[in-house]
């Protein structure tokens, strides 16, 4: 069964960049107003408001530092004071420093997780205490089915979001369905070496790099679904078929 999705509410980490700008503005387009959140963009945060209202939806933009616990239940509540109810929830943000696992420290990883994935469990519990249904969809990355030694802490904090995304959408069912999207090549990191970045595209199945688009048309596809929970898709063109990667 497909659900109408307009006229519903949702919420967007790390709406107001990158991926995250491209899925709230496909959400609009399904006639869904967006709470956008940022943590320092605001310019941006406003641009991608003015953006969504000019698709004839509503949008309101929150401010929240997601590496502080004490702001990340105040991003509910606030997107709830403002929005009235928010239907959906896109856990989008995250950071990605590149610290290979011979540099890392345990401050390091515990930064990393409390964005990467702390924040979308306890996220997904206020979202999850506050509705009587709704969805949740978590961005992961295609390297869960592989490795990353030269990005570890990141590589990490999408396992352990892999594992709440199954664990949660066992535990929230029937009220709330939890799912996940895990972008390939889509938008490399801005410190990712371009040629290199080309030799890993000649790797991929579809010979070709993937758009912030095909990440959003995912999202909208299981935000629709009303029988579908605990997947993950992979928007990396047949990327995760292949011997497991291993990024050194």
């Amino acid at each position: 069964m497909v659900d109408s999705i307009k006229g519903k509410t949702a919420l967007v980490t790390g709406g107001s960049s990158r991926i995250g700008r491209v899925i709230c503005n496909y959400l609009a387009r399904e006639g869904v107003n967006v709470v956008v959140h940022y943590n320092s963009s605001m310019e941006e945060a406003l641009k991608v408001k003015e953006e969504i209202n000019g698709l004839g939806v509503e949008s309101w933009i929150i401010k929240a530092d997601l590496s502080k616990p004490s702001e990340v239940n105040e991003l509910i509540n606030e997107s709830f004071k403002q929005a009235g109810e928010v239907n959906f929830l896109i856990n989008n943000a995250s950071v990605f420093p590149k610290i290979g696992l011979s540099d890392l420290s345990i401050s390091d990883l515990n930064r990393i997780m409390q964005v990467n994935a702390w924040a979308p469990l306890m996220l997904t519990l206020r979202f999850a205490s506050m509705v009587n249904e709704g969805k949740v969809v978590n961005v992961l990355d295609s390297i869960v089915d592989g490795y990353n030694f030269e990005r570890y802490a990141y590589y990490l904090s999408k396992i352990m979001l892999n594992a709440v995304t199954r664990s949660l959408a066992l535990k929230l069912a029937p009220r709330i369905t939890v799912n996940a999207v895990a972008p390939g090549i889509i938008l490399p990191a801005k410190d990712e070496n371009t040629e290199r970045i080309e030799a890993m595209v000649n790797q991929v199945p579809l010979r070709r790099r993937g758009s912030p688009d095909d990440v959003a048309h995912a999202v909208v596809f299981l935000l629709k679904s009303s029988y579908v929970t605990g997947q993950v898709i992979y928007v990396d063109g047949g990327e995760h078929l292949k011997p497991r990667v291993v990024y050194e």
